[in-house]
């Protein structure tokens, strides 16, 4: 995206909070908040193919940034708490999130949204799915041009991965509070693993109660007492509440008052 053509940091800032609020408390399968990210970002001046193709572009690092760092907590807890049972189970779910960022790479490079227009020409009229194709054709060829950039990917992955690390930093405080003994490998083993159950949860709104069983069972498996860990997991919930529920309130009130006006103005040179 042209820097002139880039809505300016608090707005982008906005439109993340606003995404990551959606995905995390309502029940739209970790994808409604990217969905409504891309609608804030056309609606702030962005052309509706660049805005679709960035979002998906970062959708799919999510997507890979966290099979990364899902590899880093397996790796964490084979050197916390070695064992056969629990490194398997952890491996194999890692494995589902590596598949699944391979497959949606390799469907974007090919023309994702191209694929999805032809199966809706059978089941919609010609004149419908005819405009449907073509804007799936621009949309592709936005996407492939993203994915063409490597510096690009490459920062955008960096600065993907750095966000999930900060998860870890968090569940170390957390952890440290309780007044439990704790390290760099039991903070990451606990945080990455804990986030690959709740991405496989994506069909539970909020993921409530798979996200609270996750960090109970991780944390038994690095011998945190499961009361700790029930009182860790209840302060996540309490910290995703009180940040992700002003950013509901925020979506309603720009939808309510009007999405241009508010952030439209701003434009980075």
């Amino acid at each position: 995206m042209a820097p002139g053509d880039r809505p300016g940091f608090g707005s982008m800032l906005v439109m993340r909070w606003i995404g990551e609020s959606i995905n995390t408390l309502l029940p739209v399968g970790q994808v409604g908040g990217d969905v409504a990210r891309a609608r804030l970002m056309a609606a702030s001046g962005v052309r509706t193919q660049t805005a679709g193709a960035q979002v998906a572009v970062d959708f799919l690092l999510g997507i890979v940034s966290q099979a990364a760092f899902a590899l880093m907590g397996v790796g964490a807890l084979l050197l916390t708490a070695p064992g056969i049972a629990a490194s398997f189970q952890a491996v194999a779910g890692t494995l589902v999130l590596v598949l699944l960022a391979g497959l949606l790479a390799a469907l974007q490079r090919k023309g994702f949204f191209g694929g999805l227009s032809g199966i809706a020409k059978k089941v919609m009229g010609e004149e419908t799915s005819s405009r449907l194709a073509r804007g799936a054709a621009e949309l592709d060829r936005e996407v492939a041009s993203i994915l063409g950039d490597r510096p690009r990917m490459l920062a955008g992955f960096g600065w993907r991965l750095a966000g999930w690390l900060t998860h870890v930093g968090e569940a170390w405080i957390l952890l440290s509070a309780l007044g439990l003994p704790t390290n760099l490998e039991t903070a990451l083993a606990l945080e990455s693993l804990t986030w690959a159950i709740r991405s496989a949860a994506f069909l539970i709104p909020g993921a409530i109660g798979a996200q609270e069983g996750a960090i109970v069972a991780v944390g038994l498996l690095l011998g945190v007492p499961a009361e700790s860990a029930l009182a860790l997991a209840l302060a996540k919930r309490a910290r995703e509440i009180l940040v992700c529920g002003p950013g509901l309130l925020v979506w309603l009130f720009t939808e309510r008052r009007g999405i241009k006006g508010l952030l439209a103005p701003e434009r980075q040179n």
